[in-house]
């Protein structure tokens, strides 16, 4: 098993259900939500309802209850990966505050054709990175972006009609830090695996299928 394998970054569909039970399902839509249509811009900001399992910590059995969860993205510049390839000093930084986030694949001021309308956003490809310990930082995961190493990017290879339609100099990658959050059990852990169901999950809520490249081959 690779090193992107590792940090499982490789999982699509109906996988993210099982991602969704780790951390609480989602519970319908209510008025205090913040789960914006994809037409309107790449989530800056997502907040849901969730419902914890019960669980047991130490001696005291923690019953089912319902809580908020709120996560942030401030996305950074948007880089060409042609220019990336020859300028790494664009890329996230080695030390921990730079290590785990969610990034994003996408042609710019292009629309995509979806299975429920059309995505202004260009979106080709949502991922995370760092989100367990391990050498899969977000640097090393753009970097192997940039260089045509990514799986999403060698599915890109594997298809002439894909390369005709968003040439690979079109391409661009922009990625978003987040850090850590508190879970149900009171617990520090890094956001990044949140971060991405939550964003694939908006995704598909807006347009009925993920992004093309993270579709289940």
């Amino acid at each position: 098993m690779g090193p992107e394998e590792d940090d499982e970054d490789f999982e699509y569909g109906k996988l993210y259900t099982s991602k969704l039970e780790e951390t609480g399902a989602l519970l319908p839509i209510e008025d205090g939500d913040i789960w914006p249509h994809w037409n309107d811009g790449v989530p800056t900001k997502l907040r849901r309802k969730l419902g914890s399992p019960t669980f047991v910590l130490g001696t005291v059995r923690h019953k089912y209850r319902e809580y908020y969860e709120t996560l942030e993205f401030q996305w950074g510049s948007k880089r060409k990966l042609t220019f990336l390839k020859d300028n790494y000093h664009y890329l996230p930084e080695n030390y921990e505050s730079q290590w785990s986030g969610v990034y994003r694949i996408f042609a710019p001021d292009t629309s995509i054709d979806r299975f429920c309308g059309r995505d202004p956003t260009g979106t080709l490809y949502l991922g995370r990175a760092g989100s367990v310990r391990g050498w899969s930082i977000l640097r090393t995961r753009i970097m192997s972006i940039a260089k045509r190493e990514h799986h999403a990017t060698r599915l890109w290879d594997l298809s002439d009609v894909v390369q005709q339609k968003f040439p690979w100099e079109s391409l661009a990658v922009e990625w978003a830090y987040t850090g850590k959050r508190t879970d149900y059990k009171g617990e520090v852990v890094l956001a990044a695996k949140l971060a991405e169901t939550w964003l694939l999950s908006c995704y598909n809520d807006s347009y009925g299928e993920y992004p093309p490249l993270n579709q289940e081959s």
